[in-house]
């Protein structure tokens, strides 16, 4: 059992710090002063110390020279949690040798998830896909459709306790149900991000019933429009003209975040990428530790556009390294060859395109998924087939399945 060591002089804090370590399965220890924290070290040896800077008797800054001096603790892991905000007292502390600092007041899934990534790949925290949604451009439900899905884009994604949703298309509304069945009467906080606003990814929304009760948190991040912002989108989709309920009429906190940059939600990270889509689009980079989820939806290969089909085309490469090297790589992909050249300009990639840009990418899983409206189960168990044949005549490193609603990956 792995052990952590709490050095802190509020009682308030060592009392949370500590339930939240044990509910882990870790074995916990507490020291009320400096004095005593370094007494502790040296009889238990913890596999990391967390620690204060403003205790009595031995100050932070002194107990951290006191680890790195000591042959028997040089090897400890080392993690501050303070008020002192100032950048002269973190960049002393991590010149001393502490390994992170936390800023007090702290969440407690960002303490943990900073403490198990200090305490080693052993303590690899869940990271779980799921498709709610795997239909593109509008719903096909129907008995021809049960294996694959008929509902439109909406991918949940697990990092530990950390909730994101890729996507509110029609499958976000069984997703919501879910949700309040899992958290019963908790809360229930997530992340929502939507590569772009067109009818099939953000239809769902009104059906999701999470946001219509009070407690709930919910952030959805995307563009801010080409003609309006991300907030006045989703509350025109849901004017009376429409839907009997208005936006402001839901009883979930809801924040809207127009994108400029890396998202930073604890120690999962989420960056993304401009698609080729009429209109804005964008795809997704979740990283969470050393693993990642990558999500393109909807895309359409620029060099299939260019006047001469030139390869390679810069920005094609742009999006491959984007997605280099991803644990799973969730890639759009509605026709055939024979069908795109019906359907070129609409926005979207073929099934040989998917598994080139996946080649291209050397990423470890591909998942097609935004399955055309027209493909029913039989003609999709044909491209499953397709896909696992060019993989193999052309010796490609990747596995590759066609997404199904309700599937789970684990990473």
């Amino acid at each position: 059992m792995k052990r952590v060591l709490v050095v802190d002089d509020d009682p308030g804090i060592l009392a949370v710090a500590s339930k939240r370590l044990q509910m882990e399965g870790v074995e916990t220890f507490t020291a009320g002063d400096g004095a005593e924290g370094l007494r502790l070290l040296r009889q238990i040896r913890p596999d990391v110390v967390v620690l204060d800077l403003m205790m009595p008797k031995v100050h932070g800054f002194t107990l951290i020279q006191e680890i790195r001096a000591d042959p028997m603790l040089s090897e400890m892991k080392i993690m501050v949690c303070s008020a002192k905000t100032y950048a002269t007292d973190i960049d002393r502390v991590l010149q001393l040798g502490a390994d992170r600092y936390l800023s007090k007041p702290y969440a407690l899934q960002e303490f943990w998830e900073t403490v198990a990534e200090l305490l080693g790949d052993n303590r690899r925290l869940p990271f779980a896909v799921r498709f709610w949604g795997t239909r593109g451009s509008i719903a096909a439900p129907g008995p021809s459709t049960i294996k694959y899905g008929g509902n439109t884009a909406c991918t949940e994604v697990r990092c530990d306790d950390q909730l994101l949703i890729l996507d509110a298309g029609t499958g976000i509304r069984l997703l919501g149900l879910s949700l309040l069945a899992e958290f019963s009467r908790r809360p229930v906080k997530g992340h929502i991000f939507v590569g772009h606003t067109h009818w099939d990814h953000i239809q769902g929304f009104p059906f999701f019933a999470p946001v219509f009760m009070f407690g709930n948190e919910f952030t959805i991040y995307s563009l801010h429009g080409a003609e309006k912002p991300l907030e006045k989108i989703f509350r025109g989709q849901m004017d009376s003209d429409y839907f009997p309920v208005r936006l402001n009429d839901l009883k979930a906190k809801l924040t809207f975040c127009e994108l400029e940059s890396t998202v930073q939600l604890g120690a999962v990270e989420v960056s993304y990428v401009f698609l080729n889509h009429p209109g804005l689009a964008i795809g997704f980079r979740i990283n969470f530790g050393e693993r990642s989820v990558v999500y393109l939806s909807d895309h359409e290969p620029y060099w299939r556009l260019a006047p001469n089909r030139g390869r390679p085309n810069t920005m094609d490469q742009e999006i491959a390294r984007f997605a280099e090297k991803a644990d799973l790589l969730i890639c759009e992909a509605q026709y055939t060859d024979e069908e795109y050249e019906q359907k070129k300009g609409w926005g979207h990639s073929t099934f040989l395109d998917a598994l080139e840009r996946a080649a291209e990418a050397q990423v470890k899983q591909l998942a097609i998924f935004h399955h055309d409206p027209s493909h029913d189960d039989a003609f999709l168990d044909g491209i499953a087939n397709f896909c696992k044949n060019t993989i193999a005549d052309r010796n490609y490193a990747f596995t590759c399945f066609l997404a199904q609603e309700g599937q789970s990956v684990d990473l």
